[in-house]
């Protein structure tokens, strides 16, 4: 019987990932077009750590980071916080295609 991981199908264009990145996609909008006057948005920072020895986790991992990063493009204020001290990551966003 095989895993989740091999029988999910997590490649570039299958089911998960069209319907992972389109509920991504609809957060962004969302986001673009709102008239809220602030938004607080708490996520987990992925990328700092051991690499998910699962398809599933590298597939969870990654989404994440790039929807982390194209969330902090819309925003004016973006704030790591480690060790309970919020550090100010004031770069401009760009993608990375590498």
């Amino acid at each position: 019987m095989a895993g989740w991981d091999e029988a999910a199908g997590l490649g570039t264009g299958s089911a998960a990932a069209t319907t992972v990145t389109d509920g991504c996609e609809a957060l962004l909008a969302g986001l673009a077009t709102t008239a809220a006057g602030h938004v607080i948005m708490v996520t987990n920072e992925v990328g700092s750590g051991v690499v998910p020895a699962t398809a599933s986790g590298r597939f969870f991992r990654d989404q994440l980071g790039r929807v982390n990063a194209r969330v902090a493009g819309l925003c004016s204020e973006v704030y790591l916080v480690v060790a309970g001290r919020a550090l100010p990551l004031t770069a401009p966003y760009q993608e990375f295609h590498g």
